[in-house]
């Protein structure tokens, strides 16, 4: 089915409307919140033991482990908006928010009040 022939139409929340079951929402909350707190313990405590202390081997491992959930939350995302729980355009702010330190936890936030509204 194209997106023109889509029959449930968008409303200013940014919720589609006919969508009754948020399983995709509730799982890219939990993403949003554990691919940022990833990436805050990327950079506020395995960079800092790499460049600080010497122990490289801490970014080795935090490093792929936040690109794995990076990869897996965006996945996530596209499904979400695949299947019309989403806005292309609140999708568009869950992805900027992925790249910046704590926008995880905002997304988190964000996603959570819109599973609240359905």
């Amino acid at each position: 089915m194209s997106l023109e022939q889509n029959p449930l139409p968008v409303v200013a929340s940014g919720r589609v409307q006919g969508r009754r079951s948020p399983r995709l929402l509730r799982h890219l909350s939990r993403m949003a919140l554990v691919e940022g707190s990833s990436l805050i313990a990327l950079i506020l405590i395995a960079v800092p033991l790499k460049h600080l202390a010497g122990l490289p081997l801490a970014v080795e491992i935090v490093g792929p482990i936040h690109g794995l959930l990076f990869l897996w939350m965006l996945g996530t995302l596209l499904s979400t908006i695949v299947a019309g729980q989403m806005t292309p355009a609140r999708g568009g702010l869950v992805f900027l928010a992925a790249l910046i330190p704590f926008g995880g936890l905002w997304s988190h936030r964000m996603i959570d009040r819109e599973v609240a509204r359905h």
